[in-house]
């Protein structure tokens, strides 16, 4: 996650990421990046109730849940962007892969 969010250079996620997912996750981590998110809070948590996958069906109700945080416009005033990332992953070659993502803002608080 730190990869993804603080670090935010493609090369730091690309070999975590299964092949039909890279370009749509290159273009969120630029997205994200564009938007001032550059803080994970905590550590990830596996959620075993995460809602069915529409894309994905095999990836079941497992995931890990993440807090993102930044703010989108550096001005004093301005409420920091919260946000949920959830990631489903399944083994492949011997490593993790992710297979599938969801991100959602979440109401600000100041």
């Amino acid at each position: 996650m730190n990869g993804l969010v603080v670090d935010g250079r493609w090369v730091a996620i690309e070999g975590d990421v299964s092949a039909h997912l890279r370009q749509p996750m290159r273009d969120f981590q630029a997205t994200i990046r564009r938007n001032g998110l550059r803080t994970v809070r905590g550590p990830g948590a596996l959620r075993h109730d995460c809602p069915p996958n529409q894309v994905v069906v095999e990836a079941g109700k497992d995931c890990f849940a993440y807090r993102l945080e930044g703010r989108a416009v550096l001005t004093p005033g301005v409420p920091r962007l919260r946000a949920r990332f959830r990631l489903w992953v399944e083994p492949q070659d011997g490593t993790w892969q992710v297979i599938n993502y969801d991100y959602e803002v979440l109401p600000s608080m100041r």
